[in-house]
């Protein structure tokens, strides 16, 4: 059964709600149009605009400037790392004596996700854990209480995906559409989102959202402040001149010329609190990411000849009410560092202590730890 909903254009003065129109058609007749305008100021009703409503199908019309239906205040609201999807306004038509059926219309907003993560350096790579980033996408459906019905659009029956190979996904431009569906007059229907395998479910009716995930991007904002000031620069000797002649011999050259430092210090340029990591997914409910970028950490000694590699679970800490966190892999780039948090924490303390080993291939390798470590605290919104 193919049904034809006609909604109202915006701008028109005078809007009146949604109205009953016709039952389905019959066995070879044409699909009737079940009508919503709005009077104009001489009277006259603007044109329809025709949305088709099929039993069993979940249909994301192009949707901008169309009215008609019923503000939602305050609008509903569905958060995944790929997407933001925002419910405005909702309607329903009764589609006749032909049927337990109604159309409902919802309006909804397609927009970018909030920041979720440091924006990405195209110079800076690090090993990170040995696996490869999640895969963020989101796929909606509409749950009606009877069936989930993948959300898809006209004349296309694959379920729509919003991608997202890696975060942040941030670049998506807003659209407005409407979301199209016959449902039971009594139902109880539900936006959900799936995204790493987990589903986030709006009631469309209450606007509660229910999962088995972290909620902190609905209670919290995720980009948080950095005020904070930077550390100066310093320097761990690990081995002098003569410490390495002694050991590479006196024509060891370059090799032990000025000794071999490590330097460290650095700065806190972007933070986040975040429900979704790029490498273990999303944070356990009553938790979140704290996310970090801190720049100039560790710089390597001035002959190149010699590699520092930091032992990130040794060198990094974040003390909180709670406890203290580790980070949670090896950091990727290796200036991002991710700690899981209880996710009512309001404030942490960082603290680093450069800990690693110095090395020069094949075999020669020194250990370093600077003396005491350095230490700044972030207030949390």
């Amino acid at each position: 059964m193919l049904i034809v909903v006609a909604l109202v254009v915006a701008g028109c003065a005078g809007a009146s709600g949604p109205i009953p129109g016709d039952a389905g058609p019959v066995a070879g007749a044409a699909a009737p149009v079940v009508k919503a305008g709005a009077a104009t100021a001489s009277g006259s009703r603007s044109a329809p605009v025709a949305a088709q409503v099929t039993p069993g199908a979940a249909v994301l019309h192009p949707g901008d400037g169309v009215g008609g239906l019923e503000p939602v205040s305050p609008p509903l609201r569905l958060v995944t790392p790929a997407v933001t999807v925002t419910v405005h306004a909702v309607g329903g038509w009764g589609l006749g004596a032909g049927t337990d059926l109604v159309a409902r219309a919802w309006r909804v907003r397609v927009a970018a996700p909030p920041a979720l993560a440091p924006s990405a350096d195209p110079f800076l790579v690090g090993a990170g854990p040995d696996r490869a980033p999640r895969d963020a996408s989101t796929t909606l459906w509409l749950d009606t209480g009877s069936e989930r019905l993948p959300v898809t659009l006209p004349g296309d029956g694959e379920p729509l995906v919003f991608p997202c190979d890696d975060l942040p996904c941030g670049d998506r431009r807003s659209e407005e559409h409407l979301l199209v569906a016959a449902v039971a007059d009594d139902a109880r229907p539900a936006l959900v989102a799936t995204a790493d395998g987990a589903d986030q479910r709006l009631d469309l009716r209450t606007g509660d959202v229910t999962s088995s995930v972290s909620r902190v991007a609905y209670d919290r904002p995720s980009a948080v402040p950095v005020s904070v000031p930077a550390w100066a620069p310093r320097t761990i000797a690990v081995r002098t001149e003569a410490q390495l002649e002694a050991e590479f011999g006196s024509g060891a050259g370059d090799l032990s010329r000025g000794g071999l430092d490590v330097g460290y210090g650095g700065r806190i340029t972007e933070a986040y609190l975040a429900p979704f990591d790029r490498f273990e997914g999303w944070a356990p409910p009553g938790h979140a990411w704290l996310l970090l970028r801190v720049d100039d950490h560790l710089r390597q000694p001035p002959n190149t000849s010699w590699r520092a590699d930091l032992d990130a679970a040794a060198s990094w800490t974040v003390t909180h009410d709670a406890g203290i966190a580790t980070p949670a892999y090896p950091p990727a780039p290796p200036n991002v560092l991710a700690f899981l948090l209880p996710d009512d924490v309001r404030s942490v303390t960082l603290a680093y202590r450069p800990t690693g080993t110095v090395g020069l291939p094949p075999d020669a390798q020194y250990e370093f730890q600077a003396p005491s470590p350095l230490t700044v605290e972030i207030p949390l919104p």
